[in-house]
């Protein structure tokens, strides 16, 4: 309980170590200044330069080298010039060169690879902390992104346009930013931030206007100014973008005897942008549809915890980096998982000839973002429809069952910086409340979920030293069956029979829990770094209902020691070697993970890189692994891993990885892939990811059998039984960009994957790893799972943010209860199972009255 004192000082203190140290340099003395000229004609975007503004511009011409050869000047001349005029920036680039030019075709926010680039990087609000990116390459391709201290987020897609020219001398890229897709302060006379950046992909190179060392913590705080914007306004910024959507399915009904096949549906939707002031932009989505989205891949599961999957639905990862709460190393997880918005639905019907959506309809969301008396916010409210699945059950007519309640979800965001960002304090607060309108919701549902925090992050020392943190509070209600479901739960797991310090409540009707994390490091400096932090997660912390959070109950600590080296030497161009050590406990203060880690990476003169890193986990005690049954031993075990990439430049590349972990008392497990990607071409590009791995456990958990005559476990046997997998996978990609506003896409993922059980055995006693047979029959739990997952996309961006899409999506699954493995009989039997086929076309326009 000590930390949570020790964060609460940290956040009271803040205050005044921002007022005490208000005259410590933040920023260099001096930074580049590029001088805005106002345009006296009109701008002919077709990327010559020739317009006579052009010619009277201010010039921004030094360019320093971050790579390959830091500090030297550019190799190549670098000429880039800024107009406006009252709806538009201009930013002209000519970039000489006298080698070839290297321009590949993809689509929009394509992988930089090996192509040139120019990167135009604009701090519009001025708070060395946010920036706001555009980037061409000589073939027209645009990549658009927010870049903050930490994190580059190209999910940002405004509406605006470049056109770029390739000639003997070299290429040049004349860009039209219109200022109502930019955030300034209503200020007559503008400073902004600025980098421009040149990569010429033939050399590795990257060259900045304004140069900032690899051993400076960098970035937007550290950009240059730019100068000369007078009298400018965001206009009136309002975006409208109506969908229209068709879809065909075609799917195997199974047991579901309402379900028509095909299946054939008409949908629309809206979506809404609009400016309030010039800095804050409120987005809202009425009946929105992701079906273009990348579908997710599939896995194998048969441990305690829940599989995370990462966000790719547009609306809600576009501007996500002011939701980022915590700093990393939280034990208590993400407070706001975006996953949550529009899931699966949690209840199934009685019967399994039902009809059951494969997810939750979002009614309609609103994000409401940007900064107001200099605090950035953010706000996102959505709310999901009431679902109920229609089930037929013998001699009864048929019913519906109510499997997912109506629900409102909120999340409110709050952060101020001071000293250039040096400096920051934050808040946030969610929260989850559902309409439970039936017994069974209410017996399975929290009513409502609330979770709040604040953190901090506070850097001196010319941003060598930081030291940050954050801490949270949740809160669930619902009723005590609800309540008691939750106290059960693999992240929870209260009915711990000899766990002293928790119990489950059954007549509780809420529950109230904690996390804190707080970590100092040294994050800049030629050679050494490394950082301390130490993080709290109390047993009643719950945020799953809106956040991510896959076990409490823990005290961690961790420390890490890096010594780099990024000057290029007679082999390596760069490397780094890292020493980690790690410490976890639960609340009754018993070890339950403990490692050291060494880990090397370096990168050859030549550009390939390479990785190894060898980890030593030791005994300690594993309070998952009975399920919410007695301690019992964590075996110690080694962990390896090596890998070895091929230069990104060449039109073949290749990662080949390989790792393993040899467990104490048997168990093992080893895994390899290659990953190639072929781009012959600068039309297409094929990535393709073999995957192979084994692994023998020998206590796989199966099941838990009440014997009150078992005194030794309380009156249970805990079973488990040895398992052997097999698992053998395919990821793969092919792009074809015909234009930079016309692409193709296609995503593939077959795997074939066994799973063989050996002879049951129980837990003889707690706190060990001994086991005896158990001979009790269990049912047959060998199988053999033959997936495959893909989709493949046309996009056409038929006008400026108006955008076509055709999508095809198929799904193949057959399960069997075999358990050994045969590629051959396997690969057969995937291909013969029945395909369901989603078929849709999308249409958007975008409006801008």
């Amino acid at each position: 309980m000590r930390k949570v004192p020790l964060t609460a000082l940290a956040v009271l203190l803040l205050p005044h170590a921002l007022g005490a140290q208000t005259n410590e340099p933040n920023r260099r003395e001096s930074v580049p200044v590029a001088q805005a000229a106002q345009c006296e004609g009109a701008i002919r975007l077709d990327g010559r330069l020739d317009e006579a503004d052009w010619a009277k511009a201010a010039v921004t011409e030094s360019f320093t080298q971050l790579e390959p050869d830091e500090g030297k000047p550019s190799s190549q001349r670098t000429e880039v010039r800024v107009l406006y005029d009252g709806a538009f920036l201009y930013v002209g680039a000519q970039l000489r060169d006298a080698g070839p030019i290297t321009g590949r075709l993809g689509r929009r926010d394509m992988d930089a690879g090996d192509s040139d680039w120019f990167r135009v990087f604009l701090d519009s609000y001025h708070d060395h902390r946010t920036a706001f990116g555009f980037e061409v390459n000589p073939a027209g391709v645009r990549r658009d992104e927010i870049r903050t201290i930490d994190v580059d987020d190209n999910t940002w897609d405004p509406v605006w346009d470049v056109a770029t020219r390739v000639d003997s001398a070299g290429w040049a890229a004349e860009f039209r930013i219109p200022f109502s897709q930019l955030r300034f302060s209503g200020a007559r006379e503008q400073t902004w931030g600025v980098q421009f950046e040149r990569v010429i992909g033939r050399n590795r190179e990257t060259a900045l206007s304004t140069f900032i060392p690899k051993s400076e913590r960098g970035g937007v705080p550290l950009y240059g100014d730019l100068t000369g914007l007078q009298g400018i306004r965001a206009g009136r910024r309002l975006e409208i973008l109506p969908y229209s959507l068709a879809r065909s399915s075609y799917v195997d009904p199974g047991p579901n005897p309402f379900r028509d096949n095909p299946d054939h549906s008409l949908a629309a939707g809206l979506d809404v942008l609009y400016g309030i002031g010039s800095n804050l932009t409120l987005n809202a989505a009425f009946n929105p549809d992701f079906g273009q989205v990348e579908v997710d891949p599939a896995v194998v599961n048969l441990g305690v915890y829940e599989t995370f999957f990462q966000e790719k639905r547009p609306f809600f990862i576009e501007g996500s980096e002011i939701f980022d709460f915590g700093a990393e190393g939280t034990s208590g997880g993400q407070v706001f998982y975006s996953r949550r918005i529009g899931r699966a639905p949690s209840l199934s019907p009685p019967t399994a000839e039902s009809d059951v959506p494969d997810v939750t309809t979002i009614l309609g969301a609103g994000k409401l973002s940007g900064k107001a008396g200099g605090w950035s916010i953010g706000v996102l409210e959505a709310v999901t429809d009431k679902e109920e699945a229609r089930y037929r059950d013998v001699g009864v007519p048929d019913g519906h069952f109510a499997l997912e309640p109506l629900s409102n979800y909120l999340v409110g965001r709050a952060r101020r910086e001071w000293r250039g960002g040096q400096s920051i304090l934050g808040g946030i607060v969610t929260s989850v409340n559902r309409d439970l309108s039936s017994d069974a919701l209410e017996a399975a549902m929290h009513s409502a979920a609330y979770a709040g925090g604040v953190d901090f992050h506070h850097e001196w020392g010319h941003r060598a030293w930081a030291v940050y943190g954050d801490g949270e509070m949740s809160r669930v209600q619902g009723s005590t069956s609800a309540i008691t479901a939750t106290q059960r739960r693999s992240n929870h797991f209260f009915q711990r029979p000899d766990a002293s310090h928790l119990e489950v409540d059954s007549l509780a009707t809420s529950l109230t829990g904690y996390s804190v994390n707080l970590q100092t490091r040294k994050q800049s400096g030629a050679h050494w770094r490394g950082g301390f932090g130490t993080a709290f997660t109390s047993p009643k912390y719950e945020v799953n209902d809106l956040g991510f959070s896959y076990r409490t109950d823990r005290r961690d600590f961790q420390t890490d020691l890096t010594y780099l080296e990024n000057r290029p030497g007679t082999f390596w161009r760069s490397w780094n070697v890292t020493g980690t050590g790690r410490l976890e406990r639960n609340y009754a203060w018993q070890p339950i993970l403990s490692f050291t880690t060494l880990e090397a990476n370096g990168l050859t003169l030549g550009y390939w890189s390479l990785y190894g890193q060898a980890t030593r986990f030791f005994r300690a005690n594993d309070d998952r692994l009975t399920r919410g049954g007695p301690l019992a031993i964590r075996p110690a075990w080694w962990s390896e891993f090596a890998q070895v990439s091929t230069d990104g430049r060449k039109p073949i590349t290749a990662t080949l990885s390989v790792g393993g972990d040899r467990y104490e008392f048997g168990g093992w497990d080893w895994n390899t892939g290659i990953a190639i990607g072929i781009k012959s071409s600068t039309r297409w590009n094929l990535p393709l990811r073999p995957t192979f791995s084994r692994s023998h456990a020998t206590a796989q958990y199966v099941t838990t059998v009440a014997d009150p005559s078992y005194t030794e476990t309380y009156g249970r046997r805990y079973v488990f039984a040895p398992l052997d997998q097999t698992s053998v996978g395919l990821e793969t990609r092919f792009n074809m960009t015909f234009t930079p506003r016309l692409s193709l896409e296609t995503y593939v993922q077959p795997l074939l994957s066994s799973a063989a059980f050996g002879d049951t055995k129980y837990l003889v006693a707690p706190r060990t790893y001994e086991f005896a047979p158990y001979t009790s029959p269990v049912p047959d739990l060998d199988f053999n799972l033959r997936s495959l997952r893909g989709n493949a996309v046309l996009r056409w961006e038929w006008r400026p943010g108006s955008t076509l899409y055709l999508a095809w999506q198929q799904r193949r699954e057959d399960f069997a209860d075999v358990g050994d493995f045969k590629f051959d009989r396997d690969r057969q039997a995937l291909f013969e199972a029945r395909p369901d086929d989603i078929f849709l076309l999308k249409v958007n326009y975008w409006l801008s009255p």
